[in-house]
């Protein structure tokens, strides 16, 4: 015989705690479900789409199913154990059958498919296969556990629905909070769906334990009645409604708030918080009141109008939200610890946007599931509760992505959801009270309405501004910016500023690309990035480039630019976001090409789908994704994506990358060096610009010389022209490095790589990009004051057009000054007047002390040996003219020594010279002048091909010089070079190249 309900001091309780940690390992499979599908689907926008509609569409399949079968079960909570057990089971299994699944996706199914509709169809229907399995189980959790405890306690129905919503929301705000700042930094993706797993097995053991206990009563049956069924199918209706406009809320507050806190991961799951600890103290604040309300349906009307007044008056707030994170910002110091604050200031931010309306979304689950319980459903009233409101989420979250915020606006979208809401607490009131109890609600609702669509703005002015990394509010109105685009796209929203003639496209408020439109006038650094990254392969090629990818349309000025060149017959560009290829036609007539040319092609697609199911080869892949703290692009840099690559180049085919050395560090700038080495058999980089790298990399043979050809163009003549960029040797003369130079660099500075599965690259950026960082090490070699790059990477000194658009440009035009002043041609506004006299002190032979004179000869032979060519060099170093006698001081004599084997490249002569000096003369020279010849030292003997001398002079002559931090890194390179060339036997390209 069974028992009726009972109380029990510690049953409850203990079920309550269970149910938090199953809400835990719940949202942490959704946020780590959400980077999986990511990778697989493209874009973070569409992976959250998709995982929303399958998680919450799964748990409503569990949640009826559960509802209809356990009627008949005793033990519920015995059941729901068993489920707890089969989803932790199935989440420590989840990272191989990932693996599996797309694997054979990319590798067989999409090259297969007839067409993109069916590569997409497919894409989507195996990707909900993988989690929907896993949702369906964790529908099935709410309905078990609830009903289970019903059957088991007396403490009111309506208290233990609203504890259990509490409880597991409160976990699973946590559970998001946990899988991004603590599971991926340590264990990736593969070791969170693991902890969440083992987390699911401990609840399924404690549920195990505690179903032991007592007996369960027997179920509740569904009463019938025409009154009954009529209040149960609009509770139904609510359930499906208020499901519907939440998730509408949540994408179109995490859409608003990208603008304002920045699109990083880390942004994106204190939103999810946010959202979801609103939902659960709304159902801690009606869990003591929900058992009094005699008419549940009348309360749940009322909390529908306030959460649509909540919605609204979120719109009102949202602009303000910019205004304190620009404050802020400019108040906190670009430390790791303001780093932290800026997270915790992003949390409260999504908390005044959020969570008012969250809170009173968590109390309608509870209150309607308990009017339908009072009008006879029975115990699968949860279960049908919890299924409508689940499958309402499902409409939400496709309505808000691919209908909603595209046709309407974001405001417009927030709006219609806030008017559902509305609508529909008028509804519950009306039917619960009659019309007098819904006419002031009705009132208040419409006026709310018209007042936030008349008076709330959303000004494009500051949504494109990108306060969240300048903490400036607004563009510059007063000094002539204006917004000329602007558009809320599926995945992005994107803006184009206006300044006079300069053009400059936005990604939710982050600056993608900028544009001078005015020919006369100076470029864009920008510009110098996107035509070098079509120029530089084209000319490197072996042969001509027949077929050309672009990954990421950016201005369009890449793909102008490829098809400057007559012998291209294509170029495929592949862009996630329409709104990005319809912004950029505000740079037209300076992207002309790219919308007119018949050999101009758009592809609206992920990258890697694309790739796979086109089953194209081409000879050219140029990869110009935003940064990598942007959430979703990191991908892009990952060790699988430079696995993949290589699959669709054609023999002798080169990659194309861009690398942002601005907001972010040496580190991470390293981490992608050795992802790419993983790969690639060789590569070269270039500067681009100041703040902007550019890797040609081949997977199959070394890159050869340049071929001018594509700068003789005619199609190219005036955009290189006005870039200086005219010859061969002003593309070499902007290499830094090619793979055998840096990657002993790369594993110096870092000993990791950026994995899809442990995504160093979007969990460290965001932190890079608040401290201001930049990665300086690459500039700072191609200014340092030694020969480095050619006596080492073997790329000589070019007699190149000097540019201010790379520091390497304005250190050419400052040694051509200097050596003409030397030789007395002219005054040289880059020479000292004082260096210059001791100088001509030097050369004719005065009393010039060896310090003074070791110190300005040292200074003025890094100003120009590593710029200019040994015939340039002559006459300054080489066969000096200005010195006009044979000095009569010794170490002065040596230094002129090195310098003049420096100068003519003689490795053994400068590297002799050097330790001889120091030897001979060290007491007399100054530390900075010592410093400088043991690396000579170094640098030499890695030229001659004698690495093992590196260790031997840096621990010897150089182990009494106190370490200078403007050269230490020189130190470092210099030593991993040769580490690196004793361990392979390869030795650097300029010792292979004098033998």
């Amino acid at each position: 015989m069974q028992s009726s309900p009972v109380q029990s001091r510690w049953l409850g309780p203990a079920a309550l705690a269970i149910f938090a940690l199953s809400g835990l390992s719940g949202l942490i499979y959704q946020s780590i479900w959400s980077q999986y599908l990511g990778l697989y689907l493209g874009h973070a926008a569409y992976a959250q789409s998709l995982v929303l509609a399958i998680f919450m569409g799964g748990m409503a399949a569990g949640a009826w199913w559960a509802s209809r079968r356990s009627l008949g079960w005793t033990n519920l909570l015995r059941a729901y154990s068993y489920v707890e057990l089969v989803i932790g089971l199935a989440a420590v299994l989840f990272h191989p059958i990932y693996q599996a699944a797309t694997g054979f996706a990319y590798d067989v199914a999409f090259p297969a498919m007839p067409g993109a509709w069916a590569v997409q169809a497919f894409k989507w229907f195996s990707g909900a296969l993988l989690i929907l399995p896993q949702s369906i189980l964790l529908g099935m959790t709410f309905p078990l556990m609830s009903n289970g405890l019903m059957r088991r306690l007396d403490i009111g129905d309506g208290a233990i629905l609203s504890g259990l919503y509490f409880t597991n929301s409160i976990g699973a705000a946590v559970g998001a909070l946990v899988a991004t700042f603590v599971l991926l930094p340590t264990v990736g993706l593969p070791g969170a769906m693991r902890f969440g797993g083992l987390v699911n097995v401990l609840v399924a053991l404690f549920a195990f334990l505690i179903s032991r206990q007592g007996a369960p009563a027997s179920s509740t049956p569904a009463s019938a009645g025409a009154r009954s069924g009529e209040r149960q199918r609009l509770l139904l209706a609510a359930a499906f409604v208020t499901g519907a406009t939440s998730f509408v809320y949540e994408i179109g507050w995490v859409r608003m708030l990208s603008m304002a806190l920045g699109t990083t991961v880390h942004a994106f799951e204190l939103m999810l918080t946010a959202f979801i600890g609103g939902l659960a103290f709304g159902g801690l604040w009606i869990r003591r009141r929900i058992d009094g309300y005699a008419e549940p349906v009348r309360a749940g009307g009322h909390v529908q109008v306030l959460m649509g007044l909540a919605a609204l008056v979120s719109l009102w707030l949202y602009m303000h939200s910019f205004d304190w994170v620009g404050w802020f910002l400019r108040a906190l110091s670009p430390t790791d610890a303001g780093y932290s604050v800026y997270n915790a200031v992003s949390a409260t931010v999504a908390i005044l946007i959020m969570a008012p309306t969250a809170f009173f979304a968590g109390m309608t689950l509870p209150l309607f599931t308990l009017s339908l319980l009072r009008s006879g459903g029975g115990e699968a009233s949860v279960g049908r509760i919890y299924a409508a409101n689940t499958l309402g989420a499902i409409v939400g979250v496709i309505a808000a992505v691919h209908v909603l915020v595209p046709m309407l606006g974001l405001k417009l979208a927030m709006i219609a959801a806030a008017v559902g809401d509305l609508a529909l607490g008028v509804v519950l009131l009306q039917r619960a009270g009659g019309i007098s109890h819904m006419k002031v609600p009705a009132v208040v609702s419409t006026v709310a309405t018209l007042a936030t669509i008349a008076f709330v703005h959303f000004d494009t002015a500051v949504m494109t501004a990108g306060v969240f990394r300048t903490g400036v509010v607004s563009i510059d109105r007063e000094r002539g910016e204006k917004v000329v685009y602007y558009r809320d796209g599926k995945t992005a929203s994107i803006g184009v500023i206006g300044f006079d003639t300069t053009r400059s496209i936005e990604t939710n408020g982050k600056p993608d690309a900028s544009i001078e439109l005015a020919q006369d006038k100076q470029p864009r650094l920008d510009e110098y990035t996107m035509s070098l990254a079509a120029i530089l392969p084209l000319a490197l090629h072996e042969g001509p480039a027949r077929e050309v990818a672009n990954i990421g349309f950016g201005s369009g000025l890449t793909t102008h630019t490829l098809l400057g060149d007559a012998r291209v017959a294509s170029v495929d560009s592949v862009e996630i976001e329409r709104a990005m290829y319809e912004g950029a036609r505000e740079f037209r007539p300076a992207v002309e090409r790219a919308y007119t040319d018949p050999r101009a092609r758009i592809h609206i697609e992920d990258a890697r789908t694309f790739f796979a199911s086109h089953q194209a080869r081409y000879d050219v892949i140029v990869s110009e994704p935003s940064n990598p703290w942007v959430s979703g692009v990191a991908s892009l840099f990952s060790a699988e994506f430079y696995r993949f690559i290589p699959r669709h180049l054609k023999p002798g085919g080169l990659f194309v990358q861009w690398v942002q050395a601005y907001e972010i560090n040496d580190e991470l700038v390293a981490t992608i060096g050795n992802t790419l080495t993983q790969s690639f058999r060789d590569y070269r980089v270039f500067q681009a610009n100041e703040g902007d790298l550019i890797f040609v990399a081949r997977a199959d043979g070394d890159i050869g010389d340049f071929d001018p050809t594509v700068l003789e163009e005619p199609a190219l003549h005036d955009q290189l022209k006005r870039l200086a960029i005219t010859t061969a040797d002003d593309l070499r003369f902007r290499e830094v490095g090619d793979r055998r130079s840096l990657a002993p660099l790369f594993g110096a500075l870092s000993r990791r790589t950026n994995s899809d599965f442990y995504p160093i690259l979007s969990l460290e950026a965001p932190r890079s990009r608040f401290r201001k960082e930049r990665a300086t090490t690459l500039s700072l070699f191609s200014t340092a004051d030694l020969p480095v790059i050619e006596m080492i990477a073997g790329i000589p000194a070019a007699d190149a057009t000097p540019t201010k658009s790379v520091p390497r440009g304005a250190a050419l035009a400052r040694a051509k000054d200097i050596a003409n002043a030397i030789r007395g041609r002219d005054a040289g506004d880059g020479a000292s007047a004082s260096g210059l006299a001791m100088l001509h002190a030097i050369g004719a032979c005065g009393d010039v002390s060896p310090t003074a004179a070791g110190t300005a000869l040292m200074e003025f032979g890094a100003a120009t040996i590593p710029y200019l060519s040994a015939e340039a060099l002559r006459g300054v170093w080489i066969d000096p003219a200005w010195q006009r006698c044979d000095h009569a001081a010794p170490a002065i004599g040596d230094l002129l020594g090195v310098l003049a084997a420096l100068s003519a490249r003689d490795a053994a002569g400068a590297g002799a010279r050097a330790l001889e000096t120091l030897s001979r003369h060290g007491e007399e020279l100054s530390n900075e002048t010592k410093d400088y010849l043991v690396r000579a030292a170094m640098l030499s003997a890695l030229a001659e091909g004698h690495p093992e001398k590196v260790s031997e002079i840096a621990e010897g002559p150089g182990a009494s010089i106190p370490p200078r931090h403007a050269t230490l890194m020189q130190y470092v390179y210099l030593r991993a070079i040769a580490e690196a060339a004793q361990h392979t036997g390869r030795e650097p390209a300029a010792a292979q190249a004098s033998r």
